[in-house]
């Protein structure tokens, strides 16, 4: 999987210029797969109504300064120095007024705004949105947006793979990988497999305290909320 700049500019000329938006709808719960875990996931959360088993032997971050952290639930590392990789998950509440918008705009304009965000421009790092994926479930939205960013300071470069979980019961749960490019392959891989297995139980989850890092996306339909994982790859590239 090589994610270089030429190939990002194909794949986002494709994505948003030819209206293919990659999505699939289904007649299902977008945790019907994960049901399956219930019992065997390693890490649950009563407060978020979630559980998920985290990759093997990766561990999770303690007492994290929250410009690290991001306020995230929980934060699990691979606690590898050459290929290392961070996975944070985060909730927050939308309002109706959020998932109306989500359900009645296509698929390519969620991509579009979230690609929007994802490149924003900022002083210290250029990102890129190499590839998004929009699936529709019976009880909310999942979308799958994949980004480089690269940092002016010292030219480094990180690889970042989100999952939003936009649930029709007014939930948001975002899952965020970042992870340097030496480990990206190997650590999606096991991101994805580790998400497949995420399973929220509940319908309203209490938050232990309020979520503040997910943007409020602007464009013809700014109420969307995303969030942007740039906190964990400027660890990651100092690391």
């Amino acid at each position: 999987m090589n994610k270089t700049i030429p190939i990002i500019a194909v794949t986002l000329a494709l994505l948003f210029s030819t209206g293919l938006a990659y999505a699939t709808s289904h007649n299902t719960s977008m945790f019907s797969d994960a049901t399956r875990y219930a019992d065997s996931n390693a890490y649950k959360n009563a407060n978020y109504s979630f559980s998920i088993q985290p990759p093997l032997n990766w561990i999770i971050l303690h007492n994290l300064p929250a410009n690290m952290s991001g306020n995230a639930i929980v934060v699990f590392s691979n606690n590898d120095k050459t290929q290392y990789a961070t996975f944070g998950i985060y909730h927050r509440h939308i309002t109706q007024n959020v998932i109306d918008q989500i359900n009645s705009h296509s698929d390519n304009d969620i991509l579009a705004t979230i690609d929007q965000e994802l490149t924003s421009p900022s002083i210290d790092s250029k990102t890129k949105m190499y590839g998004g994926v929009v699936d529709r479930f019976n009880d909310g939205v999942r979308v799958t947006a994949n980004s480089v960013t690269q940092y002016t300071m010292d030219n480094s470069t990180s690889f970042s793979e989100n999952i939003f979980y936009y649930l029709n019961n007014g939930n948001q749960y975002t899952l965020a990988l970042t992870s340097n490019p030496a480990g990206i392959d190997k650590n999606a891989q096991f991101f994805e497999d580790s998400a497949n297995t995420f399973l929220v139980t509940q319908t309203n989850p209490v938050p232990e305290f309020p979520i503040a890092l997910i943007i409020l996306a602007s464009g013809m339909f700014s109420i969307i909320l995303i969030f942007r994982a740039r906190g964990f790859a400027g660890m990651i590239d100092r690391t």
